[in-house]
């Protein structure tokens, strides 16, 4: 597996916006609605997290993880290459490449997997937050 560049991969919008389209509407919470290929290349362009990779293993991307300019993780797999250690190996790629005294991950309550997934690596969980 290696992580690749978004910003500088020309694939990546193609590869993110299917990636987008595949995500179930509770998994995310910055995106509401669906969301057109323009606005997520606008999105993209503008550079929003601090880091940014597509993971790929072999000749296919098969998922994406970032590092927000706030230290947070989000990670998201293809459906078919869910439940193969692609989440785990491509956050531990993270880790090791881009040290922080604190890493954050924001995750649905009821994104169980996700939750087993950050505690396997040694996340711990300290708040909820509500929103109206």
């Amino acid at each position: 597996m290696i992580l690749v560049d978004v910003y500088s991969e020309p694939k990546a919008i193609e590869v993110l916006y299917r990636l987008l389209k595949e995500r179930p509407p509770g998994a995310n919470i910055s995106h509401r609605g669906d969301v057109s290929l323009e606005s997520h290349e606008k999105f993209v362009s503008s550079r929003p997290y601090s880091v940014w990779y597509l993971v790929k293993e072999d000749a296919d991307f098969v998922g994406s993880v970032y590092l927000t300019k706030l230290d947070e993780i989000g990670v998201f797999v293809f459906k078919a290459r869910q439940r193969r250690g692609v989440a785990t190996e491509a956050i531990k790629k993270l880790l090791f490449f881009h040290h922080r005294t604190k890493y954050l991950a924001n995750i649905n309550p009821e994104n169980v997997r996700s939750i087993r997934l950050f505690e396997k690596l040694g996340f711990c969980h300290i708040q909820n937050t509500y929103s109206k």
